[in-house]
Order: C-alpha cells, then sequence, then structure tokens
C-alpha cells in the first residue's frame, strides 16, 4: 500500500514539476517583428506588438496566430502578415511585408487604394503621395462605402469582382504581378452590357465578357497571350476580345463592332 502511494506521489511530483517547468521554458521571453520588404518604410513596432496581443510571459502554445494576424492587418492596411512563427522554446517572429499600392476607385469624392488582393490599403483626396506609382483606375463600378472601409478586402458577390479577381489571379500566373500590372494596363473599365476593358499601356485593349462559356481569367489568358504576340508599335488602338464562336478576335474598332468590321472589309 506505502509503495503504491509512494508511485502516485511521484507521478503527482513530476506532473506538477512538468508544468512548473514547462510554463518557465515555453513563456514567451522576445517578440521580433521582421519586415520582408525592402522598401524604406518605418512602422511602429511597440504598436504593432500590441496589437497582435502577444504579452511576454505567456506560453507559445496559447498564442492565436489567425486572430493576431487579422488584428495587425486591420490596424495598419499597409502591412501583410506572411507567418507568426514560434521559436521554440520561447521566441516568436512576426514576418511582415509591405502591400502594394496597383489600383484606384472612386470613393465618393475620394479615392480608395487597392493591392492585389483588393484590399483597401489607403483612402485619400491627394493622390500625390502616389505619383511615382501607375495605378490602374477602376471605373464603373461602385464601393458600397458602408460595407468597405480602410483595412477591408473587396469581396462583394458580384459577377464583376468574381471577374476582377479571376483576371489577377491568371496574370500573376503570367508573372504579372504587383508593379507589373500597373506597368502594363492603365484602366479597368465594367461596362454595362457585362463586360470588362482593360486598356495597357500600348494602345492594345482587352475586352473580357464577365458572362461567357470562359471563365474571365480564361478569357485573360488567351488575350494576354494574344497581346505578348502583337508587336509595341501601331497607329491606331486594338482590341482583342473573345468571341465564342471565333475565339481570340483582333479588331480596329470596339469588338461589339466586329460584325460591322467583318463586313467592311471582307464581304
Amino acid at each position: 500500500m506505502n509503495k503504491r502511494l509512494i508511485i502516485i506521489f511521484a507521478c503527482i511530483a513530476i506532473f506538477v514539476l512538468t508544468l512548473v517547468v514547462g510554463a518557465v521554458v515555453f513563456s514567451v521571453s522576445d517578440v521580433n517583428i521582421l519586415l520582408q520588404s525592402e522598401e524604406n518604410v518605418s512602422f511602429d513596432k511597440a504598436k504593432i506588438l500590441e496589437t497582435s496581443g502577444i504579452k511576454k510571459g505567456q506560453s507559445v502554445f496559447t498564442i492565436n496566430s489567425e486572430k493576431a494576424s487579422a488584428d495587425i492587418e486591420k490596424q495598419f492596411p499597409k502591412l501583410k502578415v506572411v507567418k507568426i512563427e514560434r521559436v521554440f522554446p520561447n521566441k516568436v517572429r512576426i514576418h511582415l511585408d509591405t502591400r502594394t499600392a496597383i489600383f484606384k476607385i472612386n470613393y465618393n469624392d475620394k479615392y480608395a487604394i487597392l493591392d492585389r488582393e483588393l484590399k483597401i490599403i489607403d483612402i485619400t483626396n491627394n493622390l500625390d503621395s502616389y505619383s511615382q506609382i501607375d495605378l490602374v483606375n477602376i471605373t464603373g463600378y461602385t464601393l458600397n462605402q458602408e460595407q468597405h472601409k480602410l483595412g477591408d478586402f473587396v469581396n462583394d458577390n458580384t459577377i464583376d469582382i468574381k471577374a476582377l479577381k479571376e483576371v489577377i489571379t491568371k496574370l500573376e500566373v503570367k508573372g504579372v504581378v504587383n508593379e507589373k500590372i500597373s506597368a502594363t494596363f492603365e484602366s479597368f473599365e465594367f461596362v454595362t452590357n457585362e463586360k470588362l476593358k482593360m486598356k495597357t499601356a500600348l494602345g492594345i485593349t482587352f475586352v473580357i465578357k464577365t458572362q461567357a462559356n470562359k471563365s474571365a481569367g480564361e478569357q485573360c489568358e488567351g488575350l494576354y497571350d494574344k497581346f505578348c504576340q502583337m508587336g509595341s508599335e501601331r497607329e491606331e488602338p486594338i482590341f482583342i476580345s473573345y468571341h465564342e464562336t471565333n475565339g481570340i478576335v483582333v479588331t480596329p474598332n470596339e469588338p461589339w463592332h466586329y460584325l460591322q468590321y467583318i463586313i467592311e472589309n471582307y464581304i
């Protein structure tokens, strides 16, 4: 009986000792905030740490990385949390990157500045701070200001936004990422007859049907491939569009005048 009690007490003692040691060893002693971007930007690291909710002395196992990331990105719209890394036994690293401004869209009497994920990273009536960036102007779409605040993502469940996201994803697959998007395109215009017109800096306009037998992303892939095959010199605007019967069509006129163009030139 005594031997059994000794074994029980020994097990309890080992368990308690393990808890105590674990609480000490795995208590956060240091939090490093690392910015991956090479851009010359500065942020209040103390404020970022406070916003994350990660505190020194808490167990590394109780850190809610998802909530910490969301809170940081909401408070600092121009930052993206790449990951929150636990460095055992007791250190934490918050890896950050800066979000790249790509698009601008009217926001009442101001502009909302969006990145590749359509996150609103800034709202401003003065674009002077973006004078070195060729922001792509989005027109034909209205942001609901009650639903879209600074730090929010434009996640509208609409055909237009779904098409825009597909186009951005496909361009990135083609290597057209961040600044390359704004260097390639001047404007994205949603028109009433279910089309997205993407005007390039070279005078070529992509015309994508937001409702067709091919997705907007698939259309964009074909139009971009055709765009890359074309030379940069031209005397007049050119439109590249997707036709459900004839595939990729290149015309000197708006694609909805395609039939007129065929009649005038080939019949």
